[in-house]
């Protein structure tokens, strides 16, 4: 029986999370279709406007500190550092609560929902949440507790969905996906904390605020250039829900939100799991030898092999599934599916190993590419809008981000050979370390 399992380290880690993630994602997948019979397409738009919001302010509350947790030598600076990114979540959700209060019916109006105006209350909870949890994400995946790891996505997934789930069927509309979507994120957060705390609780006692200030201004190019680089990325990412609600109508939005819901089912059960294990293992390999060819190189090809025939057979077959599995309402979910299958396989095989960038201090790579993203995204909304076509929206979507997908795939390749530069990185961060 021993013979049947994974041998290797990186392949028993990488099962760990997979195992975790297919029950995290078994229960919402399989009530997904009960779902889109309790919720109407406007429902599911309306949730996804939140969605969109919470999404793009939580990229501002950490200041992106949680991606430097990986890096420092010594477990006591990294766990410095995590203190840090949740003190900043507490301090920005509490700012953006203001905002709210003051300006939650004109956002609402912006975004084309008025409805939507009581919800946004809810917004700075979300983001405090998704701040924390992210937090203690990191400092999970740098102690290689993927177990943990796992346990978290399946209490996170299978709550919201089974809170969802009930109420839809006691008629809460749209304020239900809500409440749903923020049940599971306390629990998992709970979760992940009461864990971290059991395991790591002498560490805990001896933070020091004055050495968390000090880690900040060491790792200062990560606000200083992610929080804009991931603003412009989230924005990106979301700006289909707001455009497509903006310009054409909240249904139009809804049909798009369980297209995603579908096709990021392969990138949290697979990509995701091998990005996670990636990102510890290519953090210490730049750490100990100044590049992470050879992990770039078998991460790609595993993502390549694994993805090239389901993505194939889905783009034939996503009208007729989505209206079998979620009803005749959503086909039109699925067309939106086969104009987004490049897209998603792109995705699929590069943004796991995306981070090594950021691994090795290149932050500004990756404003970059984000930047550029931004814009290409917007010319093609732009054109869309002028043609007042839902279709030529889709497409040059699809287009943009493939295309950009497989700019990142080939200048991050080129960044895992390592250099000068990232000698003198690993030899920056070891100095830090001796202090």
């Amino acid at each position: 029986m021993r013979r049947l399992f994974p041998q290797s380290i990186y392949a028993r880690n990488v099962l760990t999370l997979m195992t975790g993630t297919t029950l995290a994602q078994a229960i919402p997948i399989a009530i997904s279709p009960i779902l889109t019979r309790l919720y109407s397409p406007e429902e599911f738009g309306s949730f996804a406007l939140y969605m969109a919001v919470t999404m793009i302010a939580s990229v501002l509350v950490t200041g992106r500190y949680e991606l430097a947790i990986l890096l420092p030598r010594q477990d006591r600076a990294a766990l410095h550092i995590a203190a840090l990114a949740i003190t900043s979540s507490m301090v920005i959700s509490a700012v953006l609560l203001l905002i709210v209060l003051f300006f939650a019916h004109p956002i609402a109006a912006l975004l084309g929902d008025a409805a939507l105006a009581p919800w946004l209350y809810w917004a700075p909870v979300s983001t405090l949440l998704v701040g924390v949890y992210q937090s203690l994400n990191y400092w999970s995946n740098r102690k290689a507790q993927y177990k943990r790891l796992a346990i978290s996505r399946t209490v996170q997934s299978g709550s919201a969905a089974m809170a969802q789930l009930g109420s839809g069927y006691a008629g809460g509309g749209a304020a239900g996906l809500v409440a749903g979507q923020i049940t599971g994120q306390v629990l998992a957060t709970g979760v992940m904390a009461r864990l971290i705390w059991r395991e790591d609780h002498a560490l805990i006692r001896a933070l020091r605020p004055l050495r968390c200030l000090a880690l900040g201004k060491r790792y200062i190019n990560f606000p200083k250039y992610l929080i804009v680089a991931h603003g412009f990325n989230t924005a990106s990412g979301q700006m289909p829900v707001l455009l497509l609600g903006a310009l054409f109508s909240t249904s139009a939005a809804g049909f798009f939100t369980l297209t995603q819901r579908v096709m990021a089912a392969p990138m949290s059960l697979i990509a995701n799991a091998l990005g996670d294990v990636f990102r510890q293992e290519a953090s210490q390999a730049y750490i100990q030898q100044g590049n992470c060819r050879a992990i770039y190189k078998k991460t790609f090809k595993r993502l390549l092999l694994i993805s090239v025939a389901p993505f194939t057979t889905f783009f034939f077959v996503a009208p007729a599934l989505f209206s079998w599995i979620f009803g005749e309402q959503w086909r039109v979910a699925g067309e939106y599916a086969q104009i987004l299958t490049p897209m998603a396989f792109f995705q699929f095989i590069t943004s796991p190993i995306s981070q090594v960038a950021i691994i090795s201090g290149k932050q500004r790579i990756d404003l970059l590419w984000q930047i550029v993203l931004f814009i290409l995204l917007c010319a093609a909304f732009a054109v869309s809008g002028y043609f007042k076509s839902l279709q030529v929206a889709l497409i040059l979507f699809s287009v943009v981000y493939s295309l950009m997908y497989v700019a990142a795939g080939l200048i991050n390749y080129k960044i895992s050979f390592g250099g000068e530069n990232e000698r003198i990185y690993k030899k920056a961060i070891a100095s830090e370390a001796d202090r």
